[in-house]
């Protein structure tokens, strides 16, 4: 009789993992907290764009069970498949609140094994080894990529397989699991499988960081970087993989002057972000090019999911130098923000301020988006909110908020109320941004009581966090941010060399996701492009065959 499989969070990776079982045999039984997902799979709705997923999913309907209930779950299979999400914060370290929240569910002394394939930085499963020392937990990472997640999990070249004293049942009963799909399988320790994950992604963020310098440098000799890249790869030493030039990948931030509101012990007041910023850093002994700090006792005005204001601690106050592009974010009430052209924003539907906030880049904002703003006062021992009251320029105030149309301002119910952005503006900059970081979901309430979300980093920054966690200083990967930056710069510079000024000018995109064949536009450079060639005065066109309407969400 084949194992039954258990998947807990039925996104991408979780709903990829339990087609896939399902297709070979498993009876597989699938939860997410999120009732209408499982409704929709149940009925075999799959609103995820992944080449050969729908048809999967529709082809072993009958072993595969989407459910809302942990006990149904923990029912029906022994070995729980973790795939939540961990969006990483700014800082790099990973949040891992969804996943304490399935750890939390799971019954004490359970004869149930996890296994993690959530992202997840080296020391977790000793964490939760320490708080629930009866659990079986098998670390077993995932490798698969956009628009060929099938295929890869169906012909996997490996697959990594971690699990100390007491777990080697559980390992031993994936590895039966996967041994059928051929990929060789590799046993280890629970922390060298969760390092060999960031490991392996921090390496490929390396290879692009080279070749987009070798590019550069191609660009000055006359060289053609494809051809360089194909003798490249061509050595089995290097490959080919990962060597095609590029604008680097994601980060964002705020100026210094933005502001928060923020507590700590009996203080209480709005604080600019730089000088927060050096405040706990010189109260850890350490300095701008630091460029994180971790306040004790901090916390800052932040918003819920259903809109509710609450104290949210700081887990990381950064900083990094920055050049290029800032927007100027204004709403029809007069308050206004400025971030990176790729900071996220909460964006909210005025009609259900309830629901959970979707995530748009500053850059690709319009005024037909509705962002969170405050209207009521905090909770005691706190002050006023520092909302706006009125909207105008400077000090000449024009109109009460209060009178403001409903298109304008729609009221919230539970301290905030949803405001339509009136204006998005370009500036150049040059100096230090600035950022913060706290738990799920990630929103803090900034300058003139709006509501921003947290930076989003790449894993070549977790690992970097976790070497300066451990006290070490990662100097190529250090480098290899750097780089990145600088990548993201240059390349309106080489477009204006070969076209002249952009201003004017219709300039295409061909290809908007992150990946090809999917609708992912998580971290998706087109728009960190999009956002720059619009600050240049281009006027941009887009094409993408499946990925348009998520873009255009």
């Amino acid at each position: 009789m084949s194992e039954p499989v258990g998947v807990v969070g039925v996104g991408w990776v979780g709903l990829v993992t339990a087609a896939c079982f399902a297709s070979r045999g498993h009876e597989v039984w699938a939860m997410d907290v999120d009732e209408a997902k499982v409704e929709r799979l149940a009925a075999g709705e799959v609103d995820i764009h992944e080449p050969g997923l729908a048809e999967l999913v529709a082809a072993n309907a009958d072993r595969l069970h989407f459910t809302a209930s942990m006990g149904e779950l923990l029912a029906g299979a022994r070995l729980l498949f973790c795939c939540v999400d961990t969006p990483p914060t700014y800082s790099g370290d990973a949040d891992l609140s969804r996943v304490r929240a399935v750890v939390e569910r799971l019954p004490e002394g359970s004869e149930h094994a996890l296994v993690m394939k959530s992202t997840v930085p080296s020391g977790t499963g000793a964490a939760i080894r320490r708080d629930m020392p009866g659990l079986a937990y098998v670390s077993c990472p995932e490798f698969l990529k956009e628009g060929s997640a099938v295929d890869d999990f169906l012909n996997p070249d490996r697959v990594v397989i971690g699990a100390d004293g007491g777990a080697e049942w559980a390992a031993d009963a994936v590895a039966d699991l996967y041994e059928p799909l051929g990929g060789e399988l590799v046993r280890t320790d629970v922390a060298s499988a969760e390092m060999i994950k960031l490991a392996s992604n921090a390496y490929l963020a390396t290879k692009i960081s080279f070749i987009n310098e070798i590019a550069n440098v191609c660009e000055e000799v006359g060289a053609d970087v494809t051809e360089v890249a194909r003798g490249m790869g061509l050595d089995e030493r290097i490959g080919g993989a990962f060597l095609k030039a590029g604008i680097g990948y994601g980060g964002s931030c705020l100026p210094g002057g933005e502001t928060v509101l923020v507590r700590r012990d009996r203080e209480l007041g709005p604080a600019r972000l730089d000088e927060l910023f050096g405040r706990f850093a010189r109260e850890a002994g350490a300095g701008l090019d630091d460029g994180v700090v971790r306040p004790e006792n901090l916390a800052v005005l932040a918003r819920a999911d259903d809109g509710s204001l609450r104290w949210s601690p700081v887990q990381a106050l950064t900083s990094r130098p920055y050049e290029g592009e800032i927007v100027e974010v204004r709403t029809a009430a007069g308050a206004g923000l400025s971030t990176t052209p790729d900071h996220p924003f909460a964006v909210i539907d005025p009609g259900d301020q309830s629901a959970p906030a979707r995530v748009r880049l500053a850059g690709a904002l319009t005024t037909g988006d509705w962002l969170p703003i405050v209207t009521s006062e905090v909770e005691q021992p706190a002050a006023a909110v520092p909302a706006p009251s009125s909207r105008g320029c400077g000090n000449r105030p024009e109109e009460p908020v209060g009178a403001i149309s409903r298109d304008a301002v729609r009221r919230g119910v539970r301290g905030t109320s949803a405001v339509r952005v009136a204006s998005v503006t370009r500036r150049p900059f040059s100096g230090r941004v600035f950022s913060l970081e706290i738990p799920a979901p990630h929103q803090f309430v900034a300058t003139g009581g709006l509501v921003t979300h947290n930076c989003f980093p790449k894993d070549v920054s977790a690992l970097k966090q976790l070497a300066g966690n451990s006290g070490y200083h990662f100097q190529l990967l250090n480098s290899v941010i750097e780089v990145n930056e600088l990548q993201k710069r240059r390349v309106i510079g080489k477009l204006t060399k070969h076209l002249g000024a952009l201003a004017g000018k219709r300039i295409a995109l061909l290809g908007l996701a992150f990946k090809p064949h999917t609708d992912d536009m998580r971290e998706a450079s087109s728009l960190v492009l999009s956002a720059r060639l619009q600050g240049e005065g281009a006027e941009v066109v887009a094409y993408d065959p499946v990925a348009e309407a998520a873009a255009a969400a």
